[in-house]
């Protein structure tokens, strides 16, 4: 079974403000967004953990390395300023080791390909290279290094916030397209809605019997 190391943003508020927000932080939605990650791999099949919140980064790709991780997969949102201006920059960007068109590259490239399948504002970073994180030049299985768009942007933070869901989704769809596994969505909500379909459902398959039985005489 493939093993897939989440590490989400670890600094607490007020470490990445979000702007525009009073009370959302990088930690906070990266933590979200890496949970859903997890159970939507962990569906698809895969062996996944994520990394504790107290560990600094070291213990962090040092446990990876012991539990035999075959990705290491960061979880970041980006920022351009210091937090006190909004900043311009803005989409969302990867972090690769090695040369363009490595296998580091690409992966991340296809994890990037299916976020910007759900980032409606056209700007394409794509992957670049990186020589300066530790959860890249210090991890010697394969490394995914998302920073998924800038918070200090105020329609990047907005976004961030309004479609987690739809990017934990991609991220995890990123994942899947890589190792050649079928993604599978989660089974239907047990709603009203879906409740008030199941039973039109029945309903239309009593009354095609009840006519059938009409028709026989029974």
């Amino acid at each position: 079974m493939t093993k897939i190391w989440l590490s989400p943003e670890r600094r607490p508020n007020p470490h990445g403000k979000y702007w525009g927000f009073t009370n959302v932080y990088e930690h906070d939605l990266c933590c979200y967004i890496a949970e859903k990650v997890r159970r939507h791999l962990v569906r698809c099949g895969f062996d996944v953990k994520i990394a504790s919140p107290e560990d600094p980064i070291a213990a962090r790709v040092e446990k990876a390395k012991e539990w035999g991780a075959d990705l290491y997969f960061p979880i970041h949102t980006n920022a351009s300023s210091n937090g006190e201006k909004e900043g311009r920059a803005h989409g969302p960007l990867m972090l690769h080791y090695g040369s363009v068109g490595g296998l580091s590259y690409k992966a991340c490239m296809t994890v990037y390909n299916r976020l910007m399948e759900v980032y409606p504002f056209g700007t394409k970073r794509g992957s670049v290279p990186s020589t300066n994180f530790y959860e890249i030049i210090k991890t010697p299985m394969l490394s995914v290094y998302a920073e998924l768009a800038f918070h200090d942007n105020g329609r990047d933070a907005r976004w961030l916030v309004d479609s987690r869901d739809a990017i934990a989704k991609a991220l995890a769809q990123g994942v899947c397209d890589w190792y050649h596994i079928q993604y599978k969505d989660e089974p239907p909500t047990e709603t009203g809605e879906y409740w008030k379909e199941k039973y039109e459902n029945l309903r239309a398959e009593l009354l095609k019997l009840c006519e059938k039985l009409e028709k026989e005489g029974t």
